[in-house]
């Protein structure tokens, strides 16, 4: 049977495990489940498992766990800047939006991808107020697992075609445009390169580049 003084440890590992998680979270940039993508779940229960691993073993000190902590601070951290500068690691990372219906007809190639049966679809479909399968134009499963519906009758969503300063490649390749005809049409805008761009989204057949504040 634990003692006081095991018990007072273990609150105290607590309380510093807490807040060193805390911390984890803002300095990752992920405050939120509505935020997180498959990595972040994964990170998060790889860390929950180096904190259960400091609180229950008495070997392992809250100096072990602090170096520990930091290291997959580091690699999450590392990661999240990469997903930023790279759309090749961020495709590794998160992956790619997925069509699963367009033009009002199924891809199955994309359900036998993902191996997502049309029962559990309808279930996707219906947590969007979306009753019957008929009525969907397109379908498009997020990398957070979110569904993003457009509807018979309804413009089509927008996309983003350009994300700091790097074209997105997937998404223009599912448009029928290239890296080409981004630079043509934001020259026609008065746009001489990429630099400064940091988004670029594609709506109803125009291009709008959304400014930010870092631009006068």
């Amino acid at each position: 049977m634990l003692s006081y003084l095991d018990f007072l440890i273990i609150a105290i590992k607590l309380l510093v495990v807490f807040i060193c998680i805390v911390l984890f979270l803002k300095i990752t940039g992920k405050t939120s489940l509505s935020q997180m993508s498959s990595i972040d779940f994964i990170g998060n229960m790889i860390l929950g498992g180096i904190a259960g691993g400091i609180i229950y073993n008495p070997k392992l000190t809250i100096y072990d766990f602090i170096i520990v902590l930091l290291m997959w601070t580091a690699i999450m951290y590392t990661s999240n800047y990469l997903k930023k500068r790279s759309q090749n690691a961020k495709a590794f990372i998160v992956g790619n939006p997925i069509i699963l219906m367009d033009h009002g007809k199924l891809k199955l190639d994309a359900f036998t991808a993902i191996n997502l049966d049309l029962a559990s679809f309808a279930v996707l479909l219906r947590m969007k107020n979306v009753f019957n399968i008929h009525s969907v134009e397109k379908a498009i499963l997020e990398p957070n697992g979110q569904l993003s519906i457009v509807k018979k009758g309804d413009k089509d969503i927008s996309v983003i075609v350009l994300e700091n300063e790097q074209p997105v490649d997937n998404i223009l390749e599912q448009l029928g445009k290239d890296e080409k005809w981004l630079k043509t049409e934001l020259a026609k805008q008065g746009y001489k390169s990429f630099e400064g761009l940091y988004c670029v989204e594609y709506y109803d057949h125009h291009l709008f580049v959304i400014p930010n504040d870092a631009v006068s």
